[in-house]
Protein backbone atom coordinates (compact mmCIF):
# COMPACT_ATOMS: atom_id res chain seq x y z
CA UNK A 1 0.00 0.00 0.00
CA UNK A 2 1.27 3.51 -0.88
CA UNK A 3 2.16 5.59 2.03
CA UNK A 4 2.02 9.69 1.77
CA UNK A 5 5.52 10.94 2.19
CA UNK A 6 5.84 12.02 6.01
CA UNK A 7 7.64 15.10 5.73
CA UNK A 8 4.34 16.63 3.88
CA UNK A 9 0.63 17.11 4.70
CA UNK A 10 -0.25 16.11 1.15
CA UNK A 11 0.23 13.47 -0.89
CA UNK A 12 1.71 14.37 -4.68
CA UNK A 13 -1.17 13.53 -7.60
CA UNK A 14 0.78 10.39 -8.17
CA UNK A 15 0.21 9.35 -4.91
CA UNK A 16 -2.94 10.71 -4.53
CA UNK A 17 -4.18 8.52 -8.09
CA UNK A 18 -2.13 5.44 -6.47
CA UNK A 19 -3.76 5.74 -3.51
CA UNK A 20 -7.59 6.38 -4.99
CA UNK A 21 -6.81 3.47 -7.25
CA UNK A 22 -6.32 0.88 -4.10
CA UNK A 23 -9.49 2.22 -2.92
CA UNK A 24 -11.58 2.52 -5.58
CA UNK A 25 -10.03 0.31 -8.25
CA UNK A 26 -10.41 -3.62 -9.33
CA UNK A 27 -13.59 -5.34 -10.95
CA UNK A 28 -17.03 -3.77 -10.68
CA UNK A 29 -19.95 -6.11 -11.49
CA UNK A 30 -22.51 -3.16 -11.29
CA UNK A 31 -20.18 -1.41 -13.68
CA UNK A 32 -20.12 -4.61 -15.89
CA UNK A 33 -23.85 -5.44 -16.24
CA UNK A 34 -24.60 -1.85 -16.80
CA UNK A 35 -22.53 -2.06 -20.11
CA UNK A 36 -23.78 -5.19 -20.92
CA UNK A 37 -26.99 -3.56 -20.90
CA UNK A 38 -26.19 -1.02 -22.91
CA UNK A 39 -24.81 -3.24 -25.47
CA UNK A 40 -27.94 -5.37 -25.34
CA UNK A 41 -29.96 -2.26 -26.12
CA UNK A 42 -27.28 -1.11 -28.75
CA UNK A 43 -27.76 -4.66 -30.57
CA UNK A 44 -31.40 -4.12 -30.65
CA UNK A 45 -32.00 -1.03 -32.13
CA UNK A 46 -29.13 -1.02 -34.18
CA UNK A 47 -30.35 -4.47 -35.75
CA UNK A 48 -34.02 -3.03 -36.35
CA UNK A 49 -32.82 0.10 -38.02
CA UNK A 50 -30.04 -1.99 -40.12
CA UNK A 51 -33.37 -4.03 -40.83
CA UNK A 52 -35.84 -1.75 -41.51
CA UNK A 53 -33.10 0.01 -43.94
CA UNK A 54 -32.23 -3.47 -45.90
CA UNK A 55 -36.47 -3.43 -45.94
CA UNK A 56 -36.38 0.16 -47.50
CA UNK A 57 -33.89 -0.49 -50.04
CA UNK A 58 -35.62 -3.35 -51.45
CA UNK A 59 -35.55 -6.16 -49.20
CA UNK A 60 -38.15 -9.34 -48.99
CA UNK A 61 -37.82 -9.50 -45.24
CA UNK A 62 -37.27 -7.51 -42.26
CA UNK A 63 -33.43 -8.54 -41.67
CA UNK A 64 -29.83 -8.43 -42.22
CA UNK A 65 -27.19 -10.10 -43.19
CA UNK A 66 -24.26 -11.92 -41.26
CA UNK A 67 -21.49 -9.43 -41.91
CA UNK A 68 -23.94 -6.25 -40.77
CA UNK A 69 -25.31 -8.48 -37.37
CA UNK A 70 -21.50 -8.96 -36.68
CA UNK A 71 -21.02 -5.41 -37.48
CA UNK A 72 -23.99 -4.55 -34.88
CA UNK A 73 -22.24 -6.58 -32.49
CA UNK A 74 -19.09 -5.14 -32.63
CA UNK A 75 -20.30 -1.46 -32.21
CA UNK A 76 -22.28 -2.60 -29.51
CA UNK A 77 -19.94 -4.32 -27.70
CA UNK A 78 -17.56 -1.27 -27.98
CA UNK A 79 -20.61 0.90 -26.35
CA UNK A 80 -21.24 -1.46 -23.60
CA UNK A 81 -17.82 -1.88 -22.82
CA UNK A 82 -17.14 1.91 -22.75
CA UNK A 83 -19.85 2.09 -20.71
CA UNK A 84 -18.01 -0.25 -18.02
CA UNK A 85 -15.13 2.05 -17.83
CA UNK A 86 -16.70 4.76 -17.27
CA UNK A 87 -18.93 3.69 -14.64
CA UNK A 88 -16.17 1.70 -13.27
CA UNK A 89 -13.59 4.63 -13.67
CA UNK A 90 -10.52 2.33 -13.32
CA UNK A 91 -9.82 -0.67 -14.76
CA UNK A 92 -11.51 -0.38 -17.66
CA UNK A 93 -9.63 -3.13 -19.98
CA UNK A 94 -10.57 -5.67 -16.88
CA UNK A 95 -14.20 -4.08 -16.68
CA UNK A 96 -15.07 -4.25 -20.06
CA UNK A 97 -14.16 -7.53 -20.11
CA UNK A 98 -16.40 -8.67 -17.74
CA UNK A 99 -19.24 -6.92 -19.50
CA UNK A 100 -18.37 -9.48 -22.65
CA UNK A 101 -18.18 -12.08 -20.10
CA UNK A 102 -21.81 -11.65 -19.12
CA UNK A 103 -23.02 -11.62 -22.32
CA UNK A 104 -21.57 -14.59 -23.33
CA UNK A 105 -23.03 -16.52 -19.94
CA UNK A 106 -26.23 -15.01 -20.56
CA UNK A 107 -26.17 -15.32 -24.69
CA UNK A 108 -25.53 -19.19 -23.65
CA UNK A 109 -27.97 -19.19 -20.89
CA UNK A 110 -30.82 -18.38 -23.07
CA UNK A 111 -29.70 -20.60 -25.86
CA UNK A 112 -30.11 -23.59 -23.09
CA UNK A 113 -33.57 -22.05 -22.37
CA UNK A 114 -34.74 -21.89 -26.27
CA UNK A 115 -33.28 -25.27 -26.79
CA UNK A 116 -34.64 -26.84 -23.74
CA UNK A 117 -37.98 -24.88 -24.46
CA UNK A 118 -38.15 -24.88 -28.05
CA UNK A 119 -38.96 -22.29 -30.15
CA UNK A 120 -42.86 -23.64 -30.54
CA UNK A 121 -43.24 -22.75 -26.37
CA UNK A 122 -46.28 -20.09 -26.37
CA UNK A 123 -43.64 -18.01 -24.01
CA UNK A 124 -41.24 -17.62 -26.55
CA UNK A 125 -43.46 -17.67 -29.61
CA UNK A 126 -43.27 -13.68 -30.19
CA UNK A 127 -39.05 -14.38 -30.13
CA UNK A 128 -37.39 -14.29 -33.12
CA UNK A 129 -34.74 -17.17 -32.42
CA UNK A 130 -31.73 -17.62 -34.66
CA UNK A 131 -32.42 -21.19 -36.36
CA UNK A 132 -30.20 -23.70 -35.12
CA UNK A 133 -28.38 -25.97 -37.78
CA UNK A 134 -29.11 -29.69 -37.41
CA UNK A 135 -25.92 -31.18 -37.73
CA UNK A 136 -22.77 -29.87 -37.72
CA UNK A 137 -22.15 -30.67 -41.86
CA UNK A 138 -24.20 -27.84 -42.59
CA UNK A 139 -22.20 -25.48 -41.13
CA UNK A 140 -19.16 -23.74 -43.59
CA UNK A 141 -16.17 -21.82 -43.51
CA UNK A 142 -17.71 -18.96 -43.94
CA UNK A 143 -19.94 -19.11 -40.82
CA UNK A 144 -17.10 -20.65 -38.73
CA UNK A 145 -15.05 -17.69 -39.71
CA UNK A 146 -18.03 -15.36 -38.99
CA UNK A 147 -18.64 -17.05 -35.50
CA UNK A 148 -14.90 -16.39 -35.08
CA UNK A 149 -14.88 -12.80 -35.82
CA UNK A 150 -18.02 -12.24 -33.90
CA UNK A 151 -16.98 -13.94 -30.76
CA UNK A 152 -13.16 -12.79 -30.63
CA UNK A 153 -14.31 -9.38 -32.31
CA UNK A 154 -16.73 -8.13 -29.82
CA UNK A 155 -14.34 -9.51 -26.80
CA UNK A 156 -11.79 -7.17 -28.52
CA UNK A 157 -14.57 -4.37 -29.25
CA UNK A 158 -15.38 -4.94 -24.84
CA UNK A 159 -11.63 -4.25 -23.76
CA UNK A 160 -10.87 -1.85 -26.16
CA UNK A 161 -14.18 0.43 -25.32
CA UNK A 162 -13.77 -0.19 -21.23
CA UNK A 163 -10.01 1.09 -21.83
CA UNK A 164 -11.97 4.08 -23.58
CA UNK A 165 -14.00 4.94 -20.85
CA UNK A 166 -11.67 4.92 -18.76
CA UNK A 167 -9.44 7.47 -20.45
CA UNK A 168 -12.53 10.21 -19.49
CA UNK A 169 -11.26 9.93 -16.01
CA UNK A 170 -7.65 10.30 -16.68
CA UNK A 171 -8.23 13.61 -18.17
CA UNK A 172 -10.15 14.68 -15.30
CA UNK A 173 -7.60 13.42 -13.16
CA UNK A 174 -4.59 15.20 -14.83
CA UNK A 175 -6.58 18.55 -14.99
CA UNK A 176 -7.58 18.77 -11.60
CA UNK A 177 -3.46 17.67 -10.71
CA UNK A 178 -2.76 21.09 -13.21
CA UNK A 179 -5.43 23.22 -10.80
CA UNK A 180 -3.57 21.97 -7.90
Amino acid sequence: MTQIDPGTDRPTPAEARTLVRQRFGGTKLVSAFFGWLVAVGLTVLLGALAGAASLVVGGRTLGVGPAVAVAILLVAAFAGGYVTGRLARFDGARNGFLSWAIGVLVTAALAVVAAFLGARDAALAGVPLPSLVSALEQVGGAELVLAAVAVLGTLAAAVIGGKAGEQFHRRVDRAAADAL
